[in-house]
């Protein structure tokens, strides 16, 4: 995993083993790109990997939220753990 990229607002881009982008933002967000662009559109999409919380509402039972990571070290070693899980070459 190298760092290539750091943004103005902050946010790390990092090149993965297997050739995908990861990004650490600084709201507490980790993404990941796909491993191939949209064939439509030929952006390539990223997808959050932050754990998914389930909260419970008064309205309307139950719904969706992501974790964020407040800690900058702490969204690195996240990526990284996603990293050598599943980066494999």
């Amino acid at each position: 995993m190298k760092l290539f990229k750091i943004t103005k607002n902050g946010s790390l881009h990092f090149e993965l083993n297997d050739g995908r982008i990861g990004i650490t933002y600084t709201n507490g967000y980790v993404r990941v790109s796909t491993k191939n662009p949209n064939r439509y559109s030929s952006k390539t999409p990223v997808y959050q990997i932050n754990k998914l919380l389930l909260k419970e509402s008064n309205n309307h039972g139950y719904y969706y939220e992501r974790e964020l990571i407040p800690n900058h070290v702490d969204r690195i070693q996240h990526l990284m753990n996603f990293n050598n899980k599943n980066c494999k070459k």
